[in-house]
């Protein structure tokens, strides 16, 4: 009996590793930006590469003739990233990936007053 709690302890460890591990949101993401009056923003299509939890890459904004450098995290299907410029752009962006781990939603900010919402899905391989 007392392998029982034992074995299903470490049940319950392998469940909890598999369910954590972080979705793989690497590639090229198109996103559709909205602000918070509902009113249609500026696309951008980031590049996303994700080594464990952390994400790297670059995006580039319509209305804009710069690439963005882009830092932050993946936890689950939540992630967390921040398109940064040389000039002193930046734009934060937070959202979810559904179950497919072809499409995003989820919202964005800059440091000055707007923010919005997004939708974005994942190129083709």
């Amino acid at each position: 009996m007392k392998k029982s709690p034992l074995i299903f302890s470490v049940l319950i460890l392998v469940f909890l590793g598999v369910s954590v591990r972080a979705a793989d949101v690497s590639g090229v993401w198109s996103l559709r930006l909205t602000t918070s009056d509902g009113e249609s923003a500026a696309r951008a299509s980031v590049t996303l590469k994700q080594d464990g939890e952390t994400l790297t890459g670059s995006c580039v904004i319509s209305y804009t003739d710069q690439e963005f450098t882009v830092v932050g995290q993946v936890t689950g299907t939540a992630l967390t990233w921040r398109c940064v410029s040389k000039a002193p752009l930046e734009a934060s962006f937070k959202g979810t990936v559904d179950s497919t781990g072809r499409q995003m939603t989820g919202e964005w900010t800059t440091p000055a007053p707007a923010r919005g919402t997004f939708k974005g899905s994942k190129s083709p391989k």
